[in-house]
């Protein structure tokens, strides 16, 4: 059981859009944390300079709501952090309009109102990224 929880899921277990996303998180996430800008970099990156605008308002988000610091792996790193799988699973199902099943992956984490608030900017940003 132990084992269970401690597992890292994969990058390469996404699909190769969440995999995208999850390294434009962590782009963000350096740039943010040497005190620049991220959103020229990361609107090149998402093809996108409103996707740029709603990842910046869904991580805005997450700062405010997160029970914790959220935990973004390096660039280079092959695993995801839980906070980055949970990233992945939010934009999935934000993108599939699901939010019964957003508010069962977050229920034990994040209060309903607040959860409702992630939801519609995981579901703008899904909405905003340029179709490939």
């Amino acid at each position: 059981m132990l084992d269970l929880l401690l597992e890292r899921p994969s990058l390469a277990s996404l699909s190769a859009e969440e995999a995208r996303l999850v390294q434009v998180l962590r782009l963000w996430a350096m740039i943010q944390g040497a005190s620049q800008c991220p959103t020229q970099a990361v609107a090149e990156r998402l093809g996108s300079q409103r996707a740029a605008a709603h990842l910046h308002l869904l991580l805005e988000e997450v700062a405010a709501i997160w029970p914790g610091p959220f935990a973004v792996g390096p660039l280079c790193c092959r695993r995801l952090s839980h906070d980055e799988a949970l990233f992945a699973d939010m934009l999935r199902l934000g993108r599939t309009d699901d939010q019964p099943a957003f508010d069962r992956l977050l229920e034990d984490m994040i209060p309903a109102d607040e959860r409702e608030r992630l939801f519609v900017s995981a579901k703008a940003l899904s909405r905003s990224l340029p179709q490939r």
